[in-house]
């Protein structure tokens, strides 16, 4: 059984909750700088989440992410038509902005089918983990209506 040292474990466990107090503070803040270094740390996690993924997976799977653009918004791409793009939005009024981060993910609809958006309150990695998982599932499903038909 191989297991990670305490020291590791300890290190893991203090840098997950520096991030996590690091994210909620930014997240509280709708100003358009604390909404884009939320961008930037989501893409970072989903940047790792897919490294993750083509180790499973290996160079059978296309997937790919888009550089963070300074338009503030990115996209992950798996296969054909599943996708999510993250972007920044204002969700408030001309007197008083309130910048928000939000996903647009199509995974697995008909082509042409409107993306569910998701906006959440407190942006964590598992939220973007849960997203990709989403988005190959889709693809999963996808590969297995090429095969029925």
């Amino acid at each position: 059984m191989d297991r990670m040292p305490f020291e590791a474990r300890v290190r893991s466990l203090h840098e997950g909750w520096l991030e996590r107090r690091e994210s909620w503070l930014l997240s509280r803040a709708h100003d358009l700088d604390s909404q884009r270094r939320v961008l930037d740390n989501i893409h970072r996690w989903a940047s790792e989440c897919i490294e993750d993924v083509r180790h499973v997976y290996g160079e059978a799977l296309p997937i790919t992410i888009e550089p963070l653009e300074e338009q503030a918004r990115f996209t992950i791409t798996v296969g054909d038509s599943q996708c999510a793009a993250f972007e920044i939005f204002d969700r408030g009024s001309d007197e008083r902005p309130s910048w928000q981060v939000v996903a647009r993910v199509a995974a697995g609809g008909e082509a042409g089918e409107a993306p569910e958006e998701r906006r959440v309150r407190h942006w964590r990695r598992s939220q973007v983990e849960e997203i990709l998982l989403s988005l190959l599932s889709a693809y999963e499903r996808s590969l297995g209506r090429e095969l029925s038909a």
